[in-house]
């Protein structure tokens, strides 16, 4: 695991250790948790799955993969209940990962890296359905939950590159950048813990599934694949 990960695992570890004790300290005060709707917002870690041509022609020629892009990614939810266990849920979640990479097979006349940066912002605003599978009363209520939206992207590479048109493999320095939205799909699964009749926590794991065809600056280079996991934690307020 890498550090990065183990920073934003960690709190959701200890989060998940804590369940039993917070369950019993609620006792019978939890109540019908949750009763009409409930406002969610959570923190975790996002990392690209990276699986389309752009980001093969990256792990090929460049140091950098997907776990390099793994950073925070932060959501808030709003889940309005149609049932005892089944919630409309509409949703907003941002990220934005970077990584610094250099040429594998190339160096400046130096003998040094040739080095950029890359950046990738993802963000998405769903509709889905949430569905839990036990009563909402429970000491630890399992959900479910699967939908779909728009997410927009931007992508950016700026620093030193090399002109593979040149004789001499001249090297530059530049910016790049592409933006575009798409249509995607998501499915979740996690655990809920009422502390009281209005208030929870909760972890989960989110699957998005949403790639794009990249243009302007990066035209010719194939699909950007945008789907990934995201494993994060929160707090639930119902109102």
């Amino acid at each position: 695991m890498t550090t990065r990960k183990l920073i934003w695992v960690a709190p959701i570890l200890m989060l998940l250790l804590l369940v039993p004790t917070t369950a019993a300290n609620a006792g019978n005060s939890r109540g019908h948790w949750g009763e009409e709707q409930i406002l969610r917002i959570d923190i975790g870690s996002f990392e690209p799955r990276a699986d389309s041509e752009y980001w093969a022609d990256k792990e090929f020629d460049f140091t950098a993969d997907s776990e390099d892009y793994e950073d925070a990614a932060v959501g808030i939810e709003w889940v309005r209940f149609l049932g005892d266990r089944l919630g409309l849920a509409v949703s907003f979640s941002t990220y934005e990962g970077e990584a610094r990479q250099e040429y594998i097979r190339f160096e400046d006349e130096f003998g040094g890296d040739i080095r950029h940066t890359t950046e990738l912002e993802i963000n998405s605003f769903t509709l889905g359905l949430l569905m839990h599978l036990t009563q909402r009363d429970r000491a630890v209520v399992p959900y479910v939950g699967l939908g779909g939206g728009i997410w927009t992207w931007r992508l950016s590479e700026f620093g030193d590159f090399i002109d593979f048109n040149t004789t001499d493999l001249e090297i530059f320095d530049d910016f790049f950048e592409d933006e575009g939205e798409a249509l995607g799909y998501y499915w979740r699964a996690g655990l809920e813990v009422p502390v009281a009749s209005n208030w929870a926590v909760y972890a989960e794991s989110r699957w998005q599934r949403v790639d794009d065809g990249l243009d302007g600056d990066f035209e010719g280079l194939g699909e950007l694949d945008l789907s990934g996991q995201t494993i994060s934690a929160g707090i639930s307020v119902s109102f």
